[in-house]
């Protein structure tokens, strides 16, 4: 069979070329079409990909409204800084508060003898224990001390096996460790001297050291006799420092604390005294801080602006050049535009004052669609209705119980008005002794026992040997002594111990059903003693209920809404009792 191997054999004619150029003929329009459509698609990309950049800048510039801390700042100025600074809180009461500081609170500092000054930091202090004191001392005309029971009394054992038997052992020990002091060396030019310093300042503070030396005299000044500081010692150590309390007077009123942090004086507002300077009178003044609230609704307005600068480039026709944006009549750019809009004119309907709406806080819309901010409207709102104002930016819950708080909600929880109902309060875990004799006596039979908070069992806890003057001063103690074990304290556990009824009560800090406190060892005579035997308490519970008639789950004194619609509610339920707490 014959076939065809080359186009045009025979006729002369250059058949292959003719259809190579028809084809190309055809191809090339279709492919300068396609390659436009490319180069329009790749461009509008482009376009695309600034739009969502501006439009994420946007979001981020909405962060900081988002949080109602923004809108209830609070500021406390100082009309002295040298003599106190201060910070007000957002709950602080705004006036004007003449303050005057007379005394400033100091810690209690102690120093071993001069005349019986070391001659090395490796010198060896000797072993034995130092039994450590907190309370109130005086040393004019004579010394007397005061414990204060409601503080955890230290011991420490001096030994080889703690390695602390010399001067720079015993004071890298004391730092190492809790033990409510400080120690330092210091070389005063006739040898070393140990310095030991409480951790808190206050009256109530200073230090007692009574010592137990292994030589078998407490009292001769040699060994750890040298660290004695109390009642029958006072030539070993010697005061430096008198613990002192801070005073002060604030609108003619006498004020006095631990420390030179004062908290709790003026509602709100912290004050830190840095000297004391009699006859100088320091205003402060507490009042509205703006500049926080102000900063963010700025920088709001610059993204939504910056945003709608790109959406012009992007979309508009210039007049002048009769050049048109690359997104001109796009449906999404009209629809991310009008959605913009309408959001910012709406009003939120649910808040009851005159602020509903961004107008309402000075936010206006200009002629060219950019927004601006009217700074004399902005205070006026902000000074006025802080809550309100904060409402137009972020999701805002309010009870109509005092005992119940709004915490936060999730971009399922629907708006709208939901009721709660409370099955179960939160309880505490508590142990209940037995009831006592009153003779309140602490010996060696009855001062040890351990027990478990919240899980977490302690060390040993030790109570000090003596006649209580009373069950409140014992009770203060054992919650003292409680409080400051170190495995408990890492834990996070802690309780409260109170007198009742002629019986000791322990309660954990902690609410719910992870809350609990058991005895685990006594001394043998605890029992009959102060009625604390091994045996577990009352186990703490959850807050039970519901939220708009669906059951919530509770946590401690959180309930979290499982409904559809409240979904993602969170409320605090502190106090009150069960039944309908309202909506």
């Amino acid at each position: 069979m014959a076939t065809i191997s080359s186009l045009g054999i025979g006729s002369g004619l250059d058949l292959s070329g003719i259809v190579d150029g028809l084809v190309e003929a055809e191809r090339a329009p279709a492919e300068s079409r396609l390659d436009a459509k490319k180069a329009s698609l790749t461009t509008k990309l482009s376009a695309f990909g600034t739009l969502k950049s501006s439009i994420s800048l946007f979001q981020g510039s909405l962060s900081n409204l988002q949080s109602t801390t923004a809108f209830n700042g609070k500021e406390a100025t100082s009309s002295d800084e040298t003599v106190l600074s201060s910070f007000a809180a957002s709950f602080a009461d705004a006036g004007s508060y003449a303050v005057e500081v007379s005394k400033l609170a100091k810690s209690h500092s102690l120093a071993t003898s001069a005349a019986n000054a070391f001659s090395s930091v490796d010198d060896t202090v000797g072993t034995g224990t130092l039994t450590v004191k907190f309370g109130a001392t005086t040393t004019d005309p004579s010394y007397t001390f005061t414990p204060d029971t409601s503080k955890a009394t230290k011991v420490l054992t001096i030994s080889e096996a703690n390695n602390n038997t010399t001067l720079s052992g015993l004071r890298d020990y004391i730092n190492e460790n809790d033990f409510g002091f400080s120690a330092s060396i210091v070389n005063d030019g006739n040898g070393f001297r140990l310095t030991l310093t409480s951790a808190e300042t206050g009256a109530k503070n200073s230090m007692e050291i009574t010592v137990a030396d292994d030589d078998g005299n407490n009292l001769n000044d040699a060994g750890l006799s040298q660290l004695a500081f109390n009642t029958d010692a006072q030539v070993s150590m010697g005061q430096t420092v008198q613990a002192q309390d801070a005073e002060l007077t604030i609108n003619g009123l006498p004020i006095t604390r631990e420390t030179n942090s004062v908290t709790g004086a003026i509602d709100g507002v912290t004050l830190s005294l840095l000297k004391a300077d009699i006859g100088n009178t320091v205003t402060v003044n507490v009042g509205t801080n703006t500049s926080g609230a102000k900063s963010a609704i700025e920088e709001f307005i610059d993204g939504y602006n910056g945003l709608m600068e790109t959406v012009n480039n992007l979309s508009s026709y210039d007049t002048e050049d009769n050049s048109v944006g690359i997104l001109i009549g796009d449906f999404t750019v009209r629809s991310i535009t009008n959605q913009l809009r309408s959001v910012l004119s709406t009003t939120v309907s649910q808040l009851s004052s005159n602020v509903q709406s961004l107008a309402d806080i000075g936010i206006k819309t200009i002629d060219d669609g950019f927004l601006k901010l009217d700074s004399t409207v902005f205070d006026a709102a902000l000074a006025n209705t802080p809550d309100d104002v904060a409402s137009l930016f972020s999701a805002q819950g309010r009870a109509t119980d005092s005992g119940i708080a709004y915490l936060t909600s999730s971009s399922s929880t629907t708006k709208g008005t939901y009721s709660v109902d409370i099955t179960n309060m939160a309880s505490q875990a508590e142990f209940n002794g037995t009831a006592i004799n009153p003779a309140l006596i602490i010996g060696t039979t009855n001062d040890e026992f351990t027990l478990r908070v919240d899980g977490t069992t302690s060390g040993t806890i030790t109570l000090s040997n003596k006649t209580y003057a009373d069950g409140d001063e014992l009770a203060a103690h054992i919650q003292a002594q409680i409080n400051a074990d170190a495995t408990l304290k890492a834990g996070g556990a802690s309780v409260q111990v109170v007198f009742n009824n002629n019986k000791f009560d322990i309660t954990s800090l902690k609410y719910g059903s992870n809350s609990s406190v058991d005895i685990v060892t006594v001394d043998s005579t605890m029992s009959d003693d102060i009625g604390l035997a091994v045996g577990s308490g009352i186990d703490g519970t959850d807050v039970a209920g519901t939220i708009n008639g669906s059951t919530a789950s509770g946590s401690g004194q959180i309930l979290t809404s499982t409904g559809s619609a409240s979904a993602g509610l969170v409320l605090s339920v502190t106090n009150g009792t069960i039944g309908n707490r309202g909506s």
